[in-house]
């Protein structure tokens, strides 16, 4: 063993005291400025995540050194710190209101910690149309949606609410989040689970290690995983598949981990908020539109997203309620309304429809982003 110089390790140690009360001195000199950006925006928005993704960018790019490669592990670290600062901050103006899909644990709730950091008040919804219903209201500032998922595809809950919600919502921002599944239950082992609760998304998500695993339990929907989770407390057939967040919560034994049938299984999750929102480093556009029921209708409405070569990441259709074969598109694609590109782009699409909404132009990121 390396004798310890006692000495410099004493000095060093000093150093660290040094640092920590230098970023401690810095730190509460943002909070006061933040303090005056509050009073200064007066009633504006307090979320302005525009803004946010310029600075954890910018603190992104001090992981690099030079032409050096960047620290990925670094950058990570640094994302999450300043996740909780920039949360801190908005804090100290107005601590945001988060409608989120509940109870305590949920995938939701993940998002919203990840996007939004600790210093928010979570109001916990059984239902994804209850987080909408919430922010109508004005019983939230925000509300956090799952919108998307690698395996399953479009959340048809969040669609559903969201065409039937006011005008005044709008999407401010997107994250993409890996989803792990664990699989929890106070069964003494996998051979006595004969049910499995969850989310039909994450049943859905998991359906292979299901069939081989647990081929002959019962699969039971719920309306959420964390609902899923706090039903088989005190079960011993049941299990519920969640996150592991939602397993320590209900301080229930994991029976299995990563259960989810695709390494890269990963959800977005859109931020929901009143009002538009300004660019972003990265940004993209959702539109809600119906065309008349003819040939070539559909092709014109997308046409002009083709003739301004803007990517088109993603289109799902729903069913038009009280109209039969007629359908509503959702549509993303990469840019801003603010762009002007862009506006003409809306423009030219609405002429070729029936409806047409923008559901909001928002900077998008993934968790390695953060």
């Amino acid at each position: 063993m390396t004798d310890v110089d006692g000495e410099k390790l004493a000095e060093l140690r000093r150093d660290i005291d040094r640092v920590d009360g230098e970023i401690v001195a810095l730190l509460l000199e943002r909070v006061g400025v933040a303090r005056r950006i509050g009073l200064a925006k007066g009633d504006g928005p307090v979320y302005d995540p525009a803004r946010e993704a310029e600075v954890l960018e910018r603190v992104r790019g001090h992981a690099c050194s030079g032409d050096a490669e960047p620290d990925r592990a670094l950058a990570a670290s640094l994302g999450a710190i300043y996740r909780e600062v920039l949360s801190l901050c908005r804090g100290v103006q107005s601590p945001l209101q988060v409608a989120v899909l509940g109870p305590q644990g949920s995938f939701s709730e993940d998002a919203a910690r990840t996007a939004l950091g600790s210093a928010v008040t979570l109001r916990y919804q059984g239902s994804i149309p209850d987080i909408f219903r919430v922010l109508d209201n004005g019983g939230a500032d925000l509300g956090v949606v799952p919108i998307e998922n690698t395996i399953e595809g479009a959340v048809l809950f969040t669609l559903d609410a969201f065409a039937g919600a006011s005008k005044g919502l709008r999407v401010q921002s997107e994250l993409s989040l890996p989803i792990r599944h664990v699989l929890v239950s106070e069964a003494a082992s996998l051979a006595d689970v004969t049910e499995v609760r969850s989310h039909p998304q994450a049943l859905a998500q998991c359906r292979v290690w299901l069939r081989t695993n647990l081929p002959g339990a019962v699969l039971v929907a719920a309306e959420s995983t964390s609902g899923a989770a706090a039903s088989v407390k005190g079960l011993r057939h049941a299990a519920a598949i969640c996150s592991r967040r939602a397993a320590a919560h209900h301080e229930l034994p994991v029976l299995a981990e990563h259960i989810q049938d695709q390494p890269g299984n990963s959800t977005r999750f859109w931020i929901v908020g009143k009002g538009p929102v300004r660019p972003g480093p990265k940004n993209k556009t959702s539109v809600l539109f119906n065309v008349a029921h003819r040939p070539g209708t559909l092709f014109a409405a997308l046409e002009p997203l083709y003739t301004a070569l803007r990517n088109l990441t993603h289109i799902q259709s729903r069913p038009l309620a009280g109209n039969p074969f007629e359908y509503l598109f959702f549509v993303d694609f990469e840019g801003h309304e603010e762009e002007e590109t862009v506006k003409k782009v809306l423009a030219a699409m609405a002429e070729h429809c029936t409806f047409f909404r923008v559901l909001g132009s928002y900077p998008f990121r993934s968790v390695e982003d953060l």
